[in-house]
């Protein structure tokens, strides 16, 4: 659900936002700060270089489950608050 909302809201095609690394120049990072916490970050930057124009690349990451990881999980209802962060931060804006 967040992938799918978050390249919506961006205008982004990505095929995952919440895992891989990210750089940014000094020009797209010094104007703004990361305003939200826990993982809405991370869409949160995605959809200011969407909403930008700034240029970016995805390069393919796997990701390697241990068992606790697993068990423990991301719920729906995380995605669910990422979604509302999201809205509220657009509406501030």
């Amino acid at each position: 659900f967040s992938v799918w909302f978050t390249n919506i809201v961006s205008g982004n095609h990505l095929t995952d936002t919440h895992n891989g690394l990210r750089a940014f120049n000094r020009p797209f990072a010094e104007p703004w700060h990361i305003a939200m916490s826990g993982m809405a970050n991370a869409s949160e930057i995605i959809v200011k270089v969407g909403k930008g124009g700034w240029r970016y690349t995805e390069q393919p990451v796997t990701i390697a489950y241990n068992a606790y990881a697993k068990h423990k999980g991301q719920s729906l209802l995380n995605s669910v608050n990422i979604f509302i962060d999201l809205l509220l931060s657009r509406t501030n804006q």
